[in-house]
């Protein structure tokens, strides 16, 4: 190879940024708070960053929306550019969306935002996924149907 072609590979190299921002939701602005138990309702979002180890704390603009609040906090994270949420619960379609960016999910039971960061950086968070067994809509709700035979007949399905 010729020194030009030399050139243009140094060129195509990018040095490679080992930094993370891993959001946890919780709902006081405190690295000792308890994460929220449930994500797209949490009133704020640490968000950290894996080389300095700075946290900073994101009010959460959608934690009290009628309906859609975890999809909607899940396109505000997004826009803030993380890479990993550590999460107790999350709702299929948040969890969809980061999937499909190749964001990762992890779940955490217990503890505060400062020990789900932990765990995270000592790989010991499971991973959340969804898989076609767990994509479904249903929310094993009881429905109730008049039986066409009797009008007065309610069953249930």
């Amino acid at each position: 190879m010729d020194k030009a072609g030399e050139r243009d590979l140094e060129e195509i190299i990018l040095p490679i940024n080992n930094t993370m921002l891993i959001a946890v939701p919780v709902n006081k602005p405190d690295l000792l708070a308890e994460l929220s138990d449930t994500f797209g309702r949490s009133k704020y979002f640490v968000v950290h960053n894996s080389t300095d180890n700075a946290s900073e704390f994101l009010l959460n603009p959608f934690s009290t929306e009628l309906g859609g609040s975890g999809i909607q906090s899940a396109r505000f994270l997004f826009e803030k550019n993380i890479e990993a949420l550590i999460t107790e619960n999350i709702g299929l379609h948040p969890l969809s969306f980061f999937n499909s960016l190749n964001i990762k999910v992890y779940r955490c039971l217990k503890g505060s935002a400062e020990e789900a960061i932990k765990l995270f950086k000592e790989k010991k968070l499971e991973e959340i996924e969804t898989s076609e067994n767990e994509v479904s809509t249903k929310r094993n709700r009881k429905r109730f149907r008049r039986n066409s035979s009797n009008d007065n007949i309610l069953t249930q399905e």
